[in-house]
């Protein structure tokens, strides 16, 4: 009988028979399918694109637009908000590319087209009227740009811990987030990273995008107390995302490497806007109240009267 990973011909580790049976298994690995792929998932489409959405409450009642982090992320760790429904009309979406919405070409995985898919959200569901929103992280980043853009739309807004909003935020957010990566490196965050890398080829594909998606998944998901977002002894609930879209956060990794390629003011046009907005940090995520405070000191949001440079285009080219 042949044999295969043996140190010495006399000395098998493992059979070729029972190498195939692990491979069959190790074949089975899935990711969730997006919505070309898998009939039953809920989506709404606008414009020709299917977002994966899910809707609660009464269709008279007034819509409340879920915003998730990222890029790259999906919606699955804010679906407790759906309890908003009681009052309300609850759209939690996947943002473009991300979760279990369709995969795209990375030309269309821009801060521009996610706010222009936003806009477009939040007129399918006004149906004439205007919108609340609740943006958290990079969704908080969104929906302040929202406002920017949009003000009109939109009578109030919820915003937790934005990731940047200008270019100096932009800095800041890569120095420290590189700076707790540099900390969590550990011996046991490399194997697990090589595991996942293992896995890729064994993960069965219909987009071609599962691969990757997986592996991001999975590093998303790994359960750290403490730094970057939490308190010491504090932990994330187990499997918070569900289909992490690795495409749409390649631009995110990029602006880790070179902070200084975001130019955007996303406060432009803020004071346009005129409904309540509530903002909201934490005491020991790397986005709290010392972040939002110090870079953010040169935004309208300083003294709370949200005055600044009329409503113009948000980006400029480096």
């Amino acid at each position: 009988m042949p044999w295969v990973l043996g140190l010495r011909s006399h000395a098998p580790l493992i059979s070729t028979t029972r190498l195939a049976r692990l491979l069959a298994l190790v074949q089975r690995v899935h990711v969730p399918k997006t919505i070309q792929f898998d009939d039953s998932v809920t989506y709404t489409e606008i414009n020709g694109y299917k977002y994966h959405t899910e809707i609660s409450g009464k269709p008279e009642s007034t819509p409340v637009i879920v915003v998730h982090g990222g890029p790259g992320l999906d919606s699955e760790y804010l679906k407790p908000l759906k309890n908003l429904s009681k009052d309300y009309r609850v759209i939690v979406y996947d943002q473009r590319g991300t979760g279990l919405s369709p995969r795209v070409d990375k030309k269309n995985l821009t801060l521009e087209q996610s706010l222009d898919d936003l806009h477009s959200i939040a007129e399918h569901f006004a149906n004439g009227g205007k919108v609340k929103l609740i943006g958290h992280c990079w969704g908080g980043t969104l929906v302040v740009g929202y406002l920017a853009k949009h003000s009109e739309m939109v009578s109030q807004a919820v915003v937790v811990e934005p990731a940047y909003l200008i270019p100096d935020a932009a800095k800041e957010f890569a120095e420290k987030l590189n700076e707790s990566r540099r900390k969590l490196l550990s011996v046991a965050g490399v194997f697990a990273l090589i595991k996942y890398l293992i896995m890729y080829p064994f993960v069965s594909k219909e987009d071609g995008h599962e691969g990757y998606d997986y592996v991001a998944t999975k590093v998303a998901n790994q359960n750290r107390p403490g730094v970057p977002y939490q308190c010491e002894g504090q932990n994330l609930p187990p499997d918070m995302f569900k289909r992490v879209g690795y495409e749409a956060s390649a631009g995110h990794i990029r602006l880790l490497k070179k902070p200084e390629s975001f130019t955007c003011d996303l406060t432009r046009g803020i004071s346009e806007f005129h409904g309540d907005l509530m903002l909201i940090s934490t005491e020991c995520s790397i986005l709290g109240h010392v972040f939002q405070e110090i870079p953010y000191s040169k935004t309208p949001f300083a003294d709370g009267s949200r005055k600044g440079r009329e409503r113009g285009t948000l980006c400029v080219d480096p």
